[in-house]
């Protein structure tokens, strides 16, 4: 995998517009429970985590549907490279999206 998927969750709303477009564009139906993303909420923190199913990137390139239409522009993929610098730069804010390997 040469890219990675980078969430500023600060901006993640919880809309699951991600969700919708990822299992559109894979499966042919908006079908939350089909897409290779899932937005998973902590209601004690109030965070909004979306997190990769590891189908995703099994046909890399990955489509990007995602990224594209998050209507936050929370989502952006980035250069393994570019995602350590920025890692490396922040504490808290910019994290790698995770990965769930699902069998």
């Amino acid at each position: 995998m040469d890219k990675v998927l980078l969430l500023d969750g600060d901006n993640c709303t919880g809309c699951k517009i991600c969700e919708l477009v990822c299992s559109m564009n894979n499966h042919g139906e908006y079908n939350p429970a089909k897409s290779y993303i899932k937005v998973l909420k902590n209601t004690d923190l109030d965070v909004n985590l979306p997190v990769l199913v590891g189908k995703c990137f099994k046909s890399l390139p990955a489509c990007g549907k995602c990224v594209e239409f998050c209507p936050t522009k929370c989502l952006k993929f980035a250069a393994l490279k570019e995602a350590a610098l920025i890692r490396k730069r922040n504490k808290i804010g910019t994290i790698p999206v995770p990965v769930l390997n699902e069998t």
